[in-house]
């Protein structure tokens, strides 16, 4: 199981809960896990594999690569919001494993379990702040 599962202060039956929300889903290399556009209603956590977080350039169909994310990695937090629309596409760049987490089931463990819920929103936000955080010296190094 995903180490942000140990990293989570939750109580075994939160744990076990949460757990048994997810379901695995195998991707081959190409496949397009979502797109730019697409209704953000899925969490996702990389087992096993890579992918490729992609944004547009502002040209026609002009893309750039701006994450690979390992296993481990959590992508489209978007999901947990209401009516949230992607913004990236992402795309498997070799043969992988994801862990999904549908963002009803999120809402409904949030109601029976809304400490645990509380503690998953905060790793969530910390990946996020994070990311911010290594694109923004990327940047800097940049300009």
């Amino acid at each position: 199981m995903n180490e942000f599962l140990l990293q989570l202060d939750m109580q075994d039956d939160a744990r076990h809960e949460f757990i048994g929300l997810l379901t695995e889903k195998k991707i081959r290399s190409g496949f397009v896990l979502f797109d730019h556009g697409d209704l953000a209603d899925t969490l996702y956590f990389v087992m096993k594999g890579r992918l490729a977080v992609y944004k547009s350039t502002g040209f026609p169909e002009k893309m750039q690569v701006i994450a690979l994310l390992d296993s481990g990695a959590v992508v489209g937090e978007a999901a947990l919001m209401d009516g949230h629309l992607r913004k990236t596409r992402v795309t498997a760049t070799q043969d992988s494993v994801v862990l999904c987490l549908g963002k009803d089931d999120f809402e409904i463990f949030a109601r029976n379990f809304p400490h645990s819920a509380l503690l998953f929103i905060k790793y969530l936000l910390l990946t996020v702040s994070l990311r911010l955080e290594k694109n923004s010296k990327r940047l800097a190094l940049i300009l």
